[in-house]
């Protein structure tokens, strides 16, 4: 009988000792994954974006587009597989990339720079293009789109659109002393009076009285070439409102 009781302590003290062996999970496993990790205000995951030049004074323009490591972090470089693709807009033309995309050693994310181009057609039209990502032998693709509150975005695919167009009056535009907002006043008074366009987005710097300052300068300027339209001579056909025909008006 005292060697069953033996027998059976042995037994429950190796059990007791396996159950409370130290286990270590494994949080990541064999996963090993990129995805688009591109973010606006209130930290919300998006898909695409849309910009303009309008507020831009230069020709380019730089979009930086996150990807993010789904993994660990590893002591060399690793290439990322992403192709880009468009309808509308050619590589070299409206727009340029980085020679490769490469997860650098020891990081979990990196910026690929997508730069657009300005032309004449963006005045009138959207370009887009279009960047996919692709498994490699460096990484698979383990998260394809994730769930939000109001929406399910793509976690594979990003988008870029842009144009030199306005989607609505810039921020500090006010139309009781301006009047009622068009690209071609806009284009107008930043070309006569040299005004950086993005002054035309903070209010601070666009204050009422420069407003002022500008409809009396623009009031002087549309009346001198407007009389020099009217003698025949050359004048600034800027001027010009592609809807009415006439002179641009800045008071109704």
């Amino acid at each position: 009988m005292r060697q069953t009781l033996t027998y059976i302590a042995v037994i429950l003290l190796t059990l007791a000792a396996s159950s409370c062996e130290e286990r270590h999970p494994d949080n990541f496993g064999e996963i090993c994954s990129v995805y688009f990790n591109n973010r606006v205000q209130g930290n919300v995951l998006c898909d695409t974006t849309d910009v303009t030049f309008v507020y831009e004074t230069g020709d380019e323009m730089e979009i930086p587009v996150t990807v993010q490591l789904l993994g660990r972090a590893a002591d060399y470089d690793r290439l990322v597989d992403i192709t880009v693709s468009s309808d509308n807009a050619g590589e070299g033309t409206d727009y340029r990339l980085p020679d490769n995309a490469v997860l650098p050693a020891g990081e979990y994310s990196f910026t690929y720079n997508v730069t657009v181009i300005n032309s004449q057609a963006l005045q009138n039209m959207k370009k887009e293009i279009m960047l996919e990502l692709h498994p490699n032998i460096h990484f698979s693709l383990s998260m394809t789109e994730l769930e939000q509150t109001t929406d399910t975005v793509s976690t594979v695919t990003y988008r870029i659109m842009f144009s030199d167009m306005f989607t609505s009056a810039p921020a500090a535009w006010d139309e009781n002393i301006l009047g009622t907002f068009s690209q071609t006043k806009f284009d107008l008074v930043c070309k006569v009076l040299d005004i950086d366009p993005a002054d035309f987005n903070d209010a601070t710097v666009m204050t009422l009285p420069r407003q002022q300052y500008i409809l009396d300068e623009m009031t002087r300027y549309i009346a001198a070439e407007t009389e020099k339209m009217n003698n025949g001579e050359d004048f600034d056909r800027d001027i010009i409102d592609p809807e009415t025909g006439g002179p641009v008006r800045f008071t109704e």
